[in-house]
C-alpha cells in the first residue's frame, strides 16, 4: 500500500464519519500521533525519533499551546485580597 491509497482510505473514513479537516491525509495521523505524545508529557527528542526527523526543528511544530489541556493544568487566577 502506499502513501496515496492511505490518503485515499483515511479520507473516506473521515468523510463516513461526518470529520471535516483542513489536510486530511496520512499526514494528519502523524500530526495527532506526535501531538498526543506531546501532551503526555514526551520529549521532542522522542517525538522527533519516532516520526523519523533527525532535526529537532522538524518536530518542534508539535510542541503548540493546547489550550483545553493549559486551562486544565493553570491554577484559578487568585483574586484581590479584601482590605
Amino acid at each position: 500500500m502506499n502513501g496515496k491509497a492511505i490518503t485515499q482510505v483515511i479520507q473516506g473514513a473521515l468523510r463516513r464519519c461526518g470529520i471535516v479537516v483542513p489536510r486530511p491525509g496520512a499526514h494528519l495521523l502523524r500530526h495527532t500521533l506526535a501531538s498526543h505524545l506531546v501532551q503526555q508529557g514526551a520529549s521532542l527528542k522522542a517525538v522527533a525519533d519516532v516520526l523519523g526527523h533527525r532535526d529537532l526543528n522538524s518536530a518542534s511544530v508539535y510542541a503548540h499551546v493546547d489550550l483545553p489541556h493549559l486551562r486544565e493544568l493553570a491554577q484559578p487566577w487568585p483574586r484581590e485580597a479584601t482590605r
